[in-house]
């Protein structure tokens, strides 16, 4: 620990003399003693106004002067003032943590108490002062004072004020630090997808009534739900006795929240009117934010891809994995204990509605490499050929190339990431059609450049992203190289969603650590050209159809006319 009256013994002698000098020089100051207090360098002493006695204690934090002194009353059990924090608590002086310099001193702190003091005069003779506030505290830092939070967004709010909402209801969930928030919307604020308003047990989140009582004056806060619709105007109905309900006593001038768990239980709630601005930072616009992507493999960098874009405003997803959540896994994915036994595919899709709840989330619980059946794969190939984007971020060598090979034929847009070994780096390769080398083509001119450095690539461990060092020992890829990789992955995504031009090669190396080509470690970045666009077939009618086939094409059509 370090202890700035061993460290800085000028200041303490500077300290000491500008408390000694203020007892000499004042009459409303006498010091008692310097004193360590619970291992806090401080001085004792008595501040006097109109006739009264304060006995303060001056506190030197451990890191002075880099963090302010304080001022508080001996008597751990004082409260003198209402700009003090708590009985025997600081006094909220004119120089606080938000204004606070390190040219400041412990007299001036001093000089501070005694304004307060001798304006606010709490213990002596004569009128009291009142000292104006200069507490800035929003609304974040006011939320943890209060009991449980009540949220409704400023457009439903706004709607009913006006009496324009319609078909208000409420989700009521468990949080965590034993908070238990709800959350008011209307039948608009159910086209937003971004809002999380459906019940899931699973999550301990449910569904509750909301009823609206219309008053001119405030009310006294109700003892029970009959008194609650008394005071309001408001007939429960069917509504059980056992019902957990929101009722808002709606005036001109505020709204208040009382939620009534039972019938016999009313508690009065905070009530915040909160922004309607989701989304307002990303600026996605709407065809990107319409895009369905197709993301295969969910393991460490797959999973943090697909939370960023979800993030960036894409609200569309294909997720493809086979594996499951395992205890070894936490220390890169975004999932955590509460989803260690389920296939990552589902805990992921769970994750991302609970950020955005009406993300449409289609799954496929499988890998593209297994031996299975090939209908099912066909299947899982159209689904993922029916998408904007795809995105490899398998770590699987052939998964990649058969996807590439998907994107090349379906003229789909295709990025593909790999970590290398011990996290010495990634590879984000890009394949736009018309822009890019197909995959298998540029993979290729990937690989005879990595031949030509004359630089062997890192021996593979025993674990995935496991590299060894020179003398053998292992090297692993770390959550930040998981996570750096997945951010420039989601970067180029989001650059094709948004049609910005494409400038520089297709296939990047970031280098994370010294090794292999990044002599230059963090930073060290290799921007390779892989070659020019593949040719595109030349564009014109579809050949015409031998007789035998456009037979089969017609019976086919007029079948599916049948059945539907």
């Amino acid at each position: 620990m370090n202890l700035w009256w061993l460290e800085d013994i000028a200041r303490v002698d500077a300290e000491k003399a500008a408390v000694e000098a203020l007892a000499a020089q004042e009459p409303w100051f006498e010091l008692t003693r310097w004193v360590f207090n619970a291992f806090r360098f401080s001085a004792e002493g008595e501040i006097t106004a109109h006739g009264a006695a304060y006995p303060v204690r001056l506190i030197y934090p451990d890191r002075f002067p880099a963090v302010p002194a304080w001022v508080e009353p001996q008597d751990g059990s004082i409260q003198w003032s209402v700009h003090q924090y708590g009985p025997g608590g600081p006094l909220c002086l004119e120089l606080r943590p938000d204004n606070w310099h390190p040219d400041a001193t412990g007299a001036d702190m001093l000089r501070s108490a005694y304004n307060l003091l001798e304006v606010e005069n709490p213990l002596g003779e004569g009128a009291k002062g009142t000292v104006p506030s200069g507490h800035r505290i929003g609304a974040v830092q006011r939320y943890d004072w209060g009991a449980h939070p009540t949220f409704i967004g400023e457009g439903c709010h706004r709607r009913l004020l006006t009496g324009q909402s319609a078909g208000l209801s409420a989700v009521h969930w468990v949080g965590c630090d034993k908070v238990a928030p709800i959350l008011i919307f209307d039948e608009l604020d159910r086209e937003r997808p971004e809002l999380l308003l459906r019940a899931d047990l699973g999550s301990l989140r449910w569904e509750i009534p909301v009823l609206v009582g219309r008053i001119d004056k405030s009310i006294a806060a109700p003892a029970d739900r009959e008194a609650l619709g008394t005071s309001l105007g408001i007939d429960f109905g069917d509504i059980a006795a056992e019902t957990s309900l929101l009722a808002l006593a709606v005036c001109a001038t505020s709204t208040t929240a009382y939620h009534s768990p039972s019938a016999d239980r009313v508690v009065e709630r905070k009530f915040f009117v909160v922004a309607d601005e989701f989304g307002l930072r990303s600026n996605r616009a709407s065809e990107a934010k319409g895009s369905k992507v197709a993301i295969v493999g969910l393991g460490s960098v797959g999973s943090k891809v697909a939370e960023i874009l979800l993030r960036s405003g894409i609200q569309r997803f294909v997720l493809v994995d086979g594996d499951v959540m395992l205890p070894a896994n936490l220390e890169r994915h975004t999932l955590d204990w509460r989803d260690v036994g389920s296939r990552k595919v589902a805990a992921v899709k769970r994750r991302l509605t609970n950020i955005v709840g009406g993300a449409a989330v289609e799954i496929i619980a499988a890998n593209l490499n297994w031996q299975r059946s090939a209908k099912v794969h066909a299947d899982d190939i159209e689904a993922i050929a029916g998408c904007d984007l795809i995105i490899d971020t398998s770590g699987d060598g052939p998964t990649a190339y058969q996807l590439g090979a998907i994107a090349s034929n379906f003229r789909r847009p295709f990025v593909s990431t790999t970590v290398f070994e011990g996290g010495l780096g990634c590879l984000v390769a890009r394949s736009i059609p018309g822009v890019d080398p197909a995959y298998a083509q540029a993979r290729a001119a990937y690989h005879a450049y990595c031949e030509q450095q004359d630089v062997a690539p890192p021996s593979s461990g025993t674990r995935d992203y496991e590299a060894l060092s020179g003398t053998g020992q292992p090297i692993v890829a770390d959550d930040a190289a998981a996570t750096l990789a997945a951010g420039h992955a989601a970067r180029t995504a989001l650059d094709i969603l948004d049609r910005v031009e494409q400038v520089g090669p297709a296939w990047r190396l970031f280098g994370f650590k010294i090794g292999w080509l990044f002599t230059g470690g963090h930073g060290h970045n290799i921007l390779l050209n892989v070659g020019a666009p593949s040719p595109e077939a030349p564009a014109g009618p579809h050949p015409a159809l031998p007789d035998w086939l456009d037979g089969l094409v017609k019976e086919a059509i007029v079948a599916a006319k049948a059945t539907s």
